[in-house]
């Protein structure tokens, strides 16, 4: 993938530095940033129609799951950053293949969520807004304990709040977490630090529903009430 990387003849040149930045934004590692590079540039994304995507993978023999997390990626930057026509990226996901094996796909249920939720008046304050947050906000764990080690203004939006955690400097798109009052008054509350190895800890070691499984409960609660999944992403 490179500066004059084209996603089908529709579309513009792509900039690397911007989808980069995109994904640093996103909080995604150093090590999946690399991953997804490297399949790009492997591969390349020179397709504009669904079998393009079709011929695309039939070729793949290993690594098809990473493959599969790049191509997804671009084309959600595409649509939250870039503004290209949903349909037709949706037509492009559509002809990604489905992966049956090798991704942990497990969901909390609801009753699980609300055990963890049921027992966090006994956890130290700062973790309890973390979970909090991370269940409001969809946010990963390094994400939340950021936006609450950095606390700053709020903006208040149809009685739920945001806070910018980032922005992608070229082209001033705001990153933001956003958390219902409750929340909001939680994290006002924190008066220390937090670690994000000692947060996953904690939750992990007294049996809480890992952060991780909380973005996925997140997530699959946006799509289930009809937001796009590039928006779901996003957020």
């Amino acid at each position: 993938m490179n500066p004059s990387t084209r996603l089908g003849k529709p579309l513009p040149s792509l900039s690397r530095a911007e989808f980069l930045e995109y994904l640093n934004v996103n909080g995604y590692t150093e090590v999946t940033i690399k991953d997804v590079l490297s399949y790009l540039d492997k591969y390349g994304v020179d397709f504009s129609a669904p079998q393009d995507v079709i011929h695309l993978f039939s070729g793949v023999k290993r690594g098809k799951r990473h493959l599969i997390l790049a191509v997804r990626l671009l084309l959600n930057y595409c649509e939250t950053t870039l503004g290209y026509d949903k349909k037709y990226l949706d037509s492009l996901r559509a002809a990604i293949p489905k992966v049956r094996c090798g991704i942990d796909l497990k969901i909390p249920s609801e009753k699980e969520i609300l055990d963890s939720l049921n027992r966090l008046e006994a956890v130290p304050q700062k973790y309890s807004a973390v979970y909090n947050l991370l269940l409001d906000s969809g946010l990963r764990l390094v994400e939340g304990v950021t936006l609450i080690n950095n606390f700053k203004e709020v903006e208040e939006i149809n009685g739920f709040f945001r806070c910018d955690i980032g922005k992608f400097s070229g082209n001033k798109v705001a990153y933001y977490g956003h958390f219902s009052e409750t929340t909001l008054n939680q994290i006002k509350d924190v008066k220390e630090k937090i670690g994000v190895r000692a947060a996953g800890h904690y939750f992990t070691k007294n049996g809480y529903v890992p952060s991780k499984y909380l973005r996925k409960f997140s997530f699959d609660k946006m799509i289930e009430l009809e937001v796009p999944e590039s928006v779901a992403d996003f957020i």
